[in-house]
């Protein structure tokens, strides 16, 4: 583990925060989104959590840290997935 990765990891879990508060935003929701997070090193410590909220609902966003740090077409697209649903649960 290096601190570049490190720094990578975190880029892409604020990624998600962006990508969640401006559909959220679009969708009439004029909260400023929360968050909490419960972070590992690597795959071999599981899930990596994101707890996000808005006024009135929170949402948890689990992803494996493969699944964050990978860009392949089906870890891209868990991301997507996983955006839209925390969007559609915070609108």
């Amino acid at each position: 583990m290096t601190l570049d990765i490190v720094l990578e990891f975190q880029r892409r879990m604020a990624a998600i925060v962006e990508a969640v508060q401006k559909g959220i935003w679009e969708a009439g929701v004029h909260d400023l989104l929360g968050y909490a997070t419960d972070y590992a090193f690597g795959q071999q410590r599981g899930v990596q959590t994101l707890v996000l909220k808005s006024k009135h609902r929170s949402h948890y966003v689990r992803l494996h840290w493969d699944t964050v740090m990978m860009d392949g077409p089906a870890e891209l697209q868990t991301v997507t997935t996983a955006v839209s649903s925390a969007i559609g649960e915070l609108s």
